[in-house]
């Protein structure tokens, strides 16, 4: 697998272990109606996101470094 695939994966990753707890918190919502996530505009469920995510990059289960972190956790939440 190449370097630029190995990048790939990765992101993917962290959007989808982001979006799991996004939704966990409910800073997004699924709408069963349309089959897609949305925001729920709710700042206090979005400092949670932000908190965990990190902690779940501290914990080992989110690869990359803080600011791809940072950077995945705001584009999850701009859906």
């Amino acid at each position: 697998m190449s370097a630029a695939n190995d990048v790939l994966n990765e992101h993917e990753n962290r959007v989808d272990i982001i979006t799991a707890i996004a939704i966990e918190v409910n800073a997004l919502l699924f709408s069963e109606a349309t089959r897609e996530v949305i925001p729920a505009d709710n700042t206090d469920a979005e400092k949670l996101v932000y908190a965990r995510a990190f902690q779940a990059w501290a914990d080992g289960k989110i690869e990359g470094n803080a600011e791809d972190v940072f950077e995945t956790v705001q584009e999850v939440l701009e859906i």
